[in-house]
């Protein structure tokens, strides 16, 4: 915050502190990341967040006041990285998607883990469980088949909710194999590797991120279920959230969405789910995440004073 800024905040409303929702995206969470660093700017105290996916990794960024850090970071992984899929580790018998790796490189460096815990924040990330992890035939061939299936389940019920048609495919799939959402908070942050571990499970995307698991339990994306939670939150302050798809809103209660300030972004993001290439257009979708935000900055300043 530079001098300018702190002499405008003090002409600004004294009640600004907020609970911050942020939606899944893979790389579009970045927006969310350059909204996240506006406000913060402005004086506005976070004092709830929530995250799902990449939600929850940019979630502790900001908590961590390493908004600018971790994109620089992100960036220069992306200017080093020339493919989404590198063949060539096929036939040594690694991974071909580069995506766990950056992913878990650039959690480890922008996560201030001290700051977190000292912050006082609540902290929601939300994860899907699967199922116990058991060494049997039966068990490997059920775990090879719940991932396409759920991906595709997914794909499927998205495009019937932008229609404004019935949809049933997850909801029978999780009924099918026992998914269970289960709620991360920060009481569950106790080291640094545990909580790179609950971004993991919360991230879960087969093949792009393994099938992550922990403690014998195997777990899957939180957007599964959920992709924006604000359901958590308290009654104490006033809620904002970042999210990129109409889809994300499906099946919400219009009551509380309407004690919600929404931001999403006003034209397509210049970078894809899991481009882990394209570092200018990282960057730019964060700029475009601090542009919006100051664009609406009157609109959500009136929305914090009410």
């Amino acid at each position: 915050m530079n001098l300018l800024e702190s002499i405008q905040n003090s002409f600004l409303p004294k009640k600004k502190e907020i609970s911050f929702a942020l939606a899944g995206g893979g790389c579009k969470a970045l927006f969310a990341l350059g909204v996240g660093e506006r406000l913060k700017a402005w004086g506005v105290k976070i004092k709830e967040i929530s995250g799902v996916s990449a939600g929850a990794a940019v979630a502790l960024m900001i908590i961590s006041d390493n908004e600018e850090a971790g994109i620089e970071y992100f960036e220069e992984l992306l200017k080093r990285n020339k493919s989404n899929f590198h063949v060539d580790k096929l036939f040594t018998g690694k991974r071909p998607f580069p995506h766990e790796t950056m992913y878990r490189r650039t959690i480890r460096y922008s996560i201030d883990f001290e700051k977190i815990r000292q912050s006082g924040v609540k902290i929601y990330i939300s994860a899907v469980k699967a199922f116990p992890k058991r060494t049997t035939i039966k068990n490997f061939w059920n775990k090879l088949n719940l991932i396409p299936t759920t991906m595709r389940a997914v794909i499927m019920d998205d495009r019937d909710k932008e229609k404004g048609v019935p949809h049933s495919r997850v909801d029978r799939i999780i009924q099918k194999w026992n998914l269970k959402e289960i709620l991360f908070t920060e009481k569950d942050l106790s080291t640094p590797e545990v909580t790179e571990q609950i971004i993991l499970n919360s991230s879960s995307i087969p093949p792009v991120l393994s099938f992550q698991k922990t403690g014998g339990e195997y777990y899957l994306d939180g957007g599964l279920t959920n992709n924006l939670l604000i359901e958590h939150f308290s009654n104490l302050y006033k809620k904002i959230a970042v999210y990129y798809e109409d889809v994300t809103l499906f099946g919400k209660a219009e009551s509380m969405l309407r004690d919600v300030f929404l931001i999403r972004p006003n034209s397509k993001l210049p970078i894809e789910t899991f481009d882990y290439t394209n570092s200018i257009g990282a960057r730019l979708a964060f700029e475009m995440g601090r542009e919006e935000a100051e664009k609406q900055k009157s609109q959500i300043l009136k929305f914090l004073e009410v």
